[in-house]
Formats: structure tokens, C-alpha cells, sequence
């Protein structure tokens, strides 16, 4: 199936969604399954479906948790589901499905009953935010263009906008941006917040998805707990001054990869990884940190040298260990007693 017939048929499947139906959005903890999920609910709005934030992989009660709700439709957002094939299926089961993902494709999931929108169905390499597929698939129903922002916010929060340019072009000239560069507008700033917020644990995802769907555009805090976005940004700001200048000076280079490990209280691997990778695009740069017996990692190559995703999926085989992106940024948890041969893996597909 081609990628305009996936898409008519995601169109569809919004479209065919009534009042009654009980719609559960299973959305990406991060800023752009976030902003993904928010763009659904106001698309759907009196239609106000259960929202159920998850990491990738997906955790083990997720089955559990959605068949408390007595589904009859389920979104899926942001989340390489394709990759979970007893997920899906036990979730297939239950309601029909709609996918809109952008990671590297594991397998074509188009069936009867499961729409799995991609668009790297058109290019392997097409690298589009979920925020902007969803965007475009609700805008080919309804005039969203007033929730731009949130969508311009969502595709930030990936960081890579080449394939995204016509929305950039749409929102410099909505909002009478000074700059192209959407990191350095206040759609950045928000970006941000969304990650502060997280790595500070002051908003669930679920909190967030609330907020930024009150919010009367991207500059209105006065809604509630709105204040709380601007404080864990402005935590969130000073930890990482500190933890960068530690990076500069205790980052370990080997061969093509920079390795650091990051002791903080936040969950700051993400971005921090990224900032790294911004100062050394010739290198692959791995932050992790040991929680328990297992290491969690993040990887980034802004430049696109490395396929981070793919990198990281090899070196995980055969291994007590998961691991997946995309090309340009990518995640693993391994058991702590793989480390070492992880880190070997590694060194040997960069060469």
C-alpha cells in the first residue's frame, strides 16, 4: 500500500469516528507524542477521548490499562507499535486501530481493522514528526490552522524539520517569526518546557496534554499550572549549564563515538545527548546512566552521519537489551552485565 492510499485511509478513520465512539489516544511520552495527542483532542472535540502516555517500548501493563476502558477506537501516536507485534495484536483485538508513527518501519501493519500511517511508506528517509503527519491528516478534514503553533512546537520538540519546511513556512509567516530557526522562537522555548517539566516530574504527560490544550496560544501561561512549565524550565536551565560543562570535561572519546555518563536527578539523557551531538557532529554521542542493574541510554548525531536507530538496534541482538529511533537520534536499556560488549558493538559498526 502507497503512502497517499495509507493516508486517505487515516483520513478515513478520523473521519469516521462518531460522538459515541470511546476513542483511547495511546500517545509517546515526549514533547511530540504530546503535542500529537493534542492536536487528536482538538480535532475530536466534544469527543473527548482517554489519553495513556507510554515510553518505547511500551510498557507491560499497557494491555491492562486500555481494556479498562472498553475501547472502540484506538490512536496510536508517535510510537513505533510495529516493533511490538503481541502489543499490537492484543490491542487489534480489542478496537480498530490508527497509527501515525514516523520511526524507522519494522513491518507493514495495514490490515482490515489497522490503518499504520507512516511516511516513510513514500522514502525510507523521509523524516517527518508525528506532530506534522497529524497535523496534516486532521487538516485534511477540518481547518486546525489556529492549533499551528502546537504542531510547530511537537515537530521542535524532534529537532529535525528538513522534511517539515512548509510547515516552518506557514508558521513564520502566522505568527511574523524574525527567524526560520523554530529552536530559536519561543516555540523552542516551549519545546523546553515540555521536556523540563518531564525530567522535573512537576506534569505527567496526561497534565501536559491538559494545559497546552487550554492555553489560548503560545504564549498564554495563565491557564492552571501553567506557571509550573515556566518553573521547571528555569530548574531544568540551570541543571543543564552545570551538566554540560561537566560533559566538556569528562566525556570519554573512542574512535567515533563520544561517551559520557550523566549523573543527575533529572531525566536529562535526551537532552543533553543532543546539545552534545550540536557541539560534536562528528561524532555518535552516547549518554547513558546505570539505574539498578540496568543502563539507559540515549544517542544522538544531529549531522546525520550515523544511523543511530539502526546502530543501536544491531548492537542490541542477542542481547538481555532493546534498542531503536531513528537516523538521527536513537534509545536502548540493557542489563548492566552487557555494558562492556554493548559498547564493543558499538565501536565496531562505526568503525
Amino acid at each position: 500500500m502507497n503512502h497517499d492510499e495509507v493516508f486517505k485511509r487515516a483520513v478515513d478513520f478520523l473521519k469516521g469516528i462518531k460522538t459515541t465512539d470511546n476513542v483511547v489516544v495511546i500517545f509517546n511520552n515526549d514533547g511530540d507524542g504530546i503535542c500529537s495527542c493534542i492536536l487528536i483532542n482538538k480535532y475530536l472535540k466534544d469527543n473527548k477521548p482517554y489519553i495513556i502516555s507510554q515510553p518505547m517500548p511500551t510498557e507491560k501493563n499497557l494491555i491492562r490499562k486500555v481494556q479498562t476502558t472498553v475501547p472502540g477506537k484506538i490512536i496510536i501516536l508517535d510510537i513505533a507499535i510495529d516493533q511490538q507485534q503481541s502489543v499490537l495484536k492484543n490491542l487489534s483485538g480489542m478496537a480498530d486501530i490508527l497509527i501515525i508513527d514516523h520511526h524507522q518501519i519494522f513491518r507493514d501493519m495495514n490490515s482490515d481493522n489497522i490503518v499504520h500511517y507512516n511516511p516513510r511508506f513514500e522514502k525510507s528517509d523521509i523524516y517527518k514528526s508525528a506532530s506534522y503527519c497529524t497535523y496534516k491528516i486532521c487538516s485534511a478534514l477540518q481547518d486546525i490552522s489556529e492549533f499551528l503553533w502546537i504542531a510547530a512546537v511537537g515537530a521542535v520538540s524532534d529537532y529535525n524539520l528538513d522534511f517539515s519546511q512548509d510547515l516552518v513556512k506557514e508558521a513564520v509567516k502566522k505568527y511574523s517569526l524574525k527567524t526560520s530557526i523554530l529552536y530559536e522562537t519561543h516555540f523552542g522555548r516551549l519545546a523546553d518546557m515540555i521536556s523540563a517539566a518531564k525530567a522535573t516530574k512537576a506534569l505527567t504527560c496526561e497534565e501536559m496534554v491538559q494545559i497546552f490544550g487550554e492555553m489560548k496560544g503560545p504564549e498564554d501561561f495563565s491557564v492552571k499550572d501553567g506557571n509550573k512549565l515556566i518553573e521547571s524550565f528555569k530548574t531544568i536551565e540551570n541543571e543543564m549549564m552545570s551538566i554540560m560543562a561537566d560533559a566538556e570535561q569528562s566525556a570519554e572519546k573512542k574512535g567515533k563515538i563520544l561517551f559520557y555518563n550523566i549523573k543527575s536527578r533529572y531525566n536529562l539523557a535526551s537532552p543533553v545527548s543532543t546539545k552534545l551531538s550540536e557541539k560534536h557532529l562528528d561524532k555518535l554521542v552516547l549518554v547513558y546512566e546505570k539505574t539498578g542493574n540496568k543502563i539507559k541510554l540515549s544517542g544522538r548525531n544531529q549531522a546525520k552521519k550515523f544511523d543511530v536507530g539502526r546502530i543501536f538496534q544491531t548492537a542490541a541482538r542477542g542481547l538481555k537489551a532493546s534498542g531503536g529511533g531513528h537516523d538521527a537520534a536513537g534509545g536502548a536499556t540493557l542489563d548492566a552485565k552487557d555494558w562492556e560488549k554493548f559498547k564493543e558493538r558499538l565501536e565496531e559498526i562505526t568503525g
